[in-house]
């Protein structure tokens, strides 16, 4: 596998000094992006930034999902991709398949016939015909089977579709295929040679490296480009890269038409920060330590020999030595201190050895040579190390890596996919080539690199960089990493630059994602909690032995974070169930329980409104996925907290749930008479782990209306609405308003909240992008009712309103819009109902009238669009104790004088229990005119009257000149253009 070509690593050690900014090469006086994800530049044509992390779900009951649960039999989940709507990950109790274990061909024709029953589900808009097997291979006792995906032939980048077998069971699927592949072919292409010259002189401009080489371009692919919350489209492209030395290495799409890069992506694993001094033995201010040089190219007087692995060599009765670093399984190249400069020499000495002796090399006095040295011991070191303890038919160890060192910039080390880079010593960072943590850090990231099993697991950035972090951490039994880098007063310190385990805080999913090192803390801080609860069971041996394996296990499977708590279950698995749990999954499951990651589903059940005078109800809080076997899932206490505003309202408070089965909790639930509570519950684990309902962060309450209530208008959509009154169109765009059955979107509901129909937008999947669509209600009049009210079930799927607007309106005025994060181009609180919730929305007091028509519109931007508006069970109704004129000011009036309530200029109060005001379209005596809320071209909002033009004024003098008469009044402005004469 060519890993600059599937795969790109971003990342870095995070290095930081107190003393000195601590440098990054891809953070020049140039626009260079540092990409550590796949960075969209302005040729892909897209308003929304690619995706840093790939988030993922509880999975939604589409009917692919219920064809796919009914004819695998058992229990089933799943967890869904954000971006892509395709099940990231699904598991259960098994399904036979007899002969995969002992076969690969069976193996290959059973995951085949799943992948082609099933499609729909795993692969939305592919066929079978896509998917081209890569894999198919047995570790440790499980057989896992990759396919990548092609649309038209071509590679679609990071499609695949993986199935794991264990004791012939089907136990698990993963699925990282793109929905719905579909990209215009130009009619011109640009030959690859063509494409060369004019991507690479592109790609230069762009990343400022005008002297940078620049690979041939591949084969052509399908480029994906995924927004944090769906596809943004996908892009026919030819990969190259660029390998800008320290300044970086980069991998590149071109447009095959244009030859314009379309995105770029750093590989190189960068580390910044403060300077340390390394040793032989962790850093520079330990003594150091006499190891023995294995498998180096020496010479022996003068011939050339190899060193054993344990540093012997024959020398007969005495040899005169030339030592080196450079050896069978690394290469050292002495880059010297000079940027632009070729290599410099690289460390040698002659030492004399005799027979039964020992010899000792040291350049501990050349800043030049030592790192050298360092870097040679240390990288077979730790290549010995993951051969003997993690993966020993790991196909590169012993193939011969590139090691640079002494690199003209400071602060840093990096992995760029080939090779090894460590920079040069500074006043605030030592040469990281002496700093032997920073070494297997960054080994880290080759052995994940390796360890990735195509069309089954995948590269993640924040992920790699926790696994780059645990394998520093359990070849020095240490939970903190890098110590010894940083200096104070010129000495190294012990203190670490990263503790995967903190004495005062446990990283957790999705709380603390955010700069790349510490996402990647809540998986190394899982894996790391998981490895002391097993040395506390079986001791150091053992539980290392354990954690080892379940450590390569996630690197070769996940393709996430998320991923790796289910990849974790799967590698522990003995008898191909993981219904009836693994051998440690109370470990597992406990471990990474306490970083936020787990298997866990609720759900709240009470109703949204009632027609009662009580003062509590029950609230029921279901949750689903808890382990049975384990007190991983064990609930400290359900709370839900409660919150309200108006003279009958309970105020603000919370109440434990009371248990009444496995996760299952109950409260009674305050409620304000004739009025509205919102309510969330919290999920409170005894690792001091949350988790809230209802889940969406745009609207975290759900409400609840007690009340006598009248209904004006009501339907549940059993008929057709259209045919009853409602309208629909589009002020912009195209209208996807639909009345019918839920046909499946990604972001839409499995089915009607009642019946089989409901009214939503594009029933089979999205809003259209740069659309303005409404429906609106019949008019209705309500009468002398004061306190009217939209009560209704809503499944709403819209981004941020920054920049998708999701509103309701009551006679054209907003009374409610979906909420935005008001954090610009980086407003993302975007509002995804993941159930059917009950929405109460006033009306009353909004518009001076006694005839409502509501409405429900979504303006849209020419990004991201999701599953929009989806309605049911509507209904308009009153409270039938609010009487505009019973002479008794209720809480939705503004004033009510009885039999007194006028319509006439200068009432002091309407006919609908509101003030006189400007905007109620009548015209009081310190009112010009009064043409409503909004005013319009001849009366303003503030009701004053805005004067008519009279034709007339300055002209111009010259018939022929096609002149115009211009007059600006208040608010609007009048062009009178003449007929150009002939």
């Amino acid at each position: 596998m060519s890993f600059r070509r599937s795969v790109v690593v971003a990342g870095s050690l995070a290095l930081t000094c107190a003393t000195a900014q601590a440098f990054n090469p891809r953070s020049q006086s140039t626009a260079r992006p540092a990409a550590q994800a796949l960075t969209a530049l302005p040729a892909a044509g897209i308003t929304k930034p690619l995706r840093e992390v790939a988030d993922v779900l509880p999975g939604v009951a589409t009917p692919a999902w219920t064809t796919f649960a009914a004819a695998m039999g058992g229990h089933w989940y799943q967890v869904m991709d954000r971006a892509t709507g395709v099940p990231n990950r699904i598991w259960g109790s098994g399904l036979p398949a007899f002969g995969v274990m002992a076969s690969a061909p069976t193996a290959e024709a059973v995951s085949r016939q799943l992948l082609a029953q099933h499609i729909a589900l795993l692969a939305p808009g592919a066929a079978i015909g896509d998917f081209e097997l890569v894999s198919n291979r047995v570790d440790n006792g499980l057989r896992v089977v990759g396919f990548v995906q092609k649309s038209r032939g071509l590679r679609v980048v990071g499609g695949q579709v993986s199935f794991r077998y264990k004791n012939d069971r089907l136990i698990a699927i993963g699925s990282e295929a793109l929905p719905n592949v579909a990209f215009s072919a130009p009619r011109a292409k640009l030959s690859r040679t063509m494409l060369a010259t004019t991507a690479t002189s592109a790609l230069r401009d762009a990343l400022a490296m005008p002297n940078a080489p620049v690979s041939t371009p591949s084969d052509e692919v399908v480029l994906p480009l995924l927004g944090t919350d769906g596809v943004l489209g996908y892009r026919l492209a030819r990969s190259v890269e660029i390998d800008g030395g320290v300044d970086g290495r980069y991998l590149a799409y071109a447009d095959v038409a244009s030859g314009a890069i379309l995105a770029v992506k750093q590989q190189n694993l960068y580390a910044t920060g403060t300077v340390l001094y390394k040793t032989v033995d962790r850093h520079p201010g330990r003594p150091r330590v006499d190891r023995p040089v294995p498998l180096a190219h020496i010479q022996v007087d003068g011939a050339d020999a190899t060193t054993a692995a344990d540093g012997t060599v024959e020398v007969g009765a005495g040899a005169t030595i030339a030592t080196s670093v450079v050896g069978d399984r690394v290469k050292v190249v002495n880059q010297n201190f000079m940027e632009n400069t070729p290599p410099g020499p690289l460390a040698t000495t002659d030492l004399t050895l005799a027979a039964a002796g020992s010899v000792v090399w040291d350049e501990t006095a050349s800043d030049a040579n030592d790192p050298q040295v360092n870097v040679y011991v240390n990288l077979n070191l730790i290549k010995t190390f993951v051969h003997d303890n993690l993966d020993a038919g790991l196909a590169f160890l012993p193939q011969q890596m590139v090691a640079k060192v002494n690199i003209a910039s400071d602060c840093n080390a990096f992995w760029d996919g080939t090779a090894i880079n460590f920079l040069r010593k500074s006043d605030a960072c030592q040469n990281t080539g002496l700093v032997q943590d920073v070494l297997f850090h960054e080994f880290g990231h080759a052995v994940h690199q390796f360890e990735i099993i195509e069309g089954v697991g995948s590269f993640d950035g924040a992920m790699s960089e926790g696994a780059a972090d645990f394998l520093s951490a359990i070849k020095n039994n240490d939970s903190a990493m890098g110590r010894g880098f940083r200096l104070t007063n010129g000495l190294s310190t012990e203190a670490p630059l990263r503790e995967i385990d903190p004495p005062d805080k446990e990283y957790a999913w999705p709380r603390d994602i955010g700069e790349i090192h510490a996402t990647g803390l809540i998986y190394s801080g899982a894996l790391w909690d998981m490895r002391k609860d097993l040395i506390s069971q079986f001791g150091l041996d053992e539980a290392s032995r354990i954690t080892d394996r379940i450590y390569i296990g996630t690197l070769r499977r996940s393709t996430s974070i998320p991923s790796s708590v289910f990849e974790a279950l799967v590698e522990d698995d003995d008898d191909g169930n993981l219904d009836n749990g693994t051998p440690h999954e109370c470990a597992i499951r406990k471990a990474f329980g306490k970083h936020g990651l787990r298997t866990t589903i609720g759900k709240v059940d009470a109703p949204g409104a009632l027609a009662t005078r009580a003062h509590s109800v029950q609230v029921l809080v279901d949750l689903e996925g808890l382990s049975t076997r384990c007190d991983s899932d064990e609930i400290d206490n359900v709370v839900v907290e409660w919150k309200g505003s108006g003279p009958t309202s309970p105020g603000a408070g919370q109440l434990d749930g009371v248990k009444s089965g496995n996760g299952r909790y109950y409260v009674q639930l305050p409620l304000a008479i004739e009025g509205k509570v919102t309510y969330r519950a919290q999920v409170n684990f005894a690792d001091s782990t949350v988790a809230s309902l209802p889940d969406n962060v745009a609207d975290a309450f759900y409400q609840l209306y007690q009340g006598e209530t009248v209904p004006l208008y009501c339907t549940n959509f059993d008929e057709d609405p259209f045919a009853n009154g409602w309208t629909t169109g589009a002020t912009a765009g195209t209208d996807t308003w639909q009345w019918g059955v839920e046909q499946g979107g990604t972001t839409d509901p499995p089915s009607a909240y009642s019946g089989d129909k409901l009214l939503g937008m594009n029933l089979a999947g999205d809003y259209e992008p740069n659309s303005t669509a409404y429906v609106k209600m019949p008019p209705i009049d309500v009468g002398n009712y004061s306190d009217v009210r939209l009560q209704y079930r809503r499944w709403l799927a819209v981004e941020d309103s920054y920049y998708d607007k999701a509103r309701i309106t009551v006679n054209d005025r907003q009374v409610w819009i979906n909420s935005s994060a008001n954090a610009a181009e980086n407003s993302t609180l975007h509002h995804e109902d993941r159930e059917w919730r009950f929405h109460d929305v006033p009306l009353s007091g909004w518009v001076p009238s006694h005839v409502l028509t509501v409405g429900w519109d979504l303006a849209s931007d020419p990004g991201l669009s999701l599953g929009g508006w989806n309605l049911d069970d509507v209904c308009v109704v009153a409270n039938k104790h609010s009487i505009c004129g019973d002479g008794v000011v209720s809480s939705t009036e503004g004033c009510d004088e009885g039999t007194a309530n006028s319509d006439a200029p200068d009432a002091t109060c309407r006919s609908f229990c509101q003030k006189q005001t400007c905007g109620d379209y009548i015209v009081d005596s310190n009112e010009e005119c009064d043409h409503g809320p909004a005013g319009d071209g001849f009366c303003t909002t503030r009701c004053v009257e805005i004067p008519t033009p009279s034709i007339g004024g300055p002209c111009s003098a010259t018939g022929d000149q096609g002149g115009a008469v211009v007059w600006i009044g208040l608010g609007a402005v009048f062009v009178l253009r003449r007929r150009r004469k002939k």
